[in-house]
């Protein structure tokens, strides 16, 4: 599957990453009462939020085009409060699903 995001602007030069956070993000921010944190913020966000709608890692660090999934996954991708809640939820389950264990 090709990505839509178009690499070039419509004069055929390269896309200006400046000129899409000014056009775009910034303006997009702002209607949100989001405040702009940086490119990196910006990748921190998409990575968690991927991580949260079940995007796998290998996918993301290829979206976020690092080398290392261990890159992604220590740097990039932060764990939701509700995340750890349910998470810690299903252990609960699993451990009261195992015969024998006193509770």
């Amino acid at each position: 599957m090709r990505s839509t995001w178009p690499r070039t602007s419509r004069n055929g030069k390269s896309l200006s990453l400046n000129n899409v956070m000014n056009r775009q993000i910034l303006p997009a921010c702002k209607a949100a009462n989001i405040q702009w944190k940086g490119w990196h913020g910006f990748r921190r966000g998409l990575a968690t939020n991927l991580h949260a709608l079940g995007v796998d890692d290998l996918t993301i660090q290829r979206i976020l085009r690092h080398s290392r999934v261990s890159t992604t996954q220590k740097c990039y991708i932060k764990t939701l409060p509700e995340q750890s809640v349910a998470g810690m939820h299903r252990l609960e389950v699993a451990l009261g699903e195992i015969p024998g264990l006193v509770q």
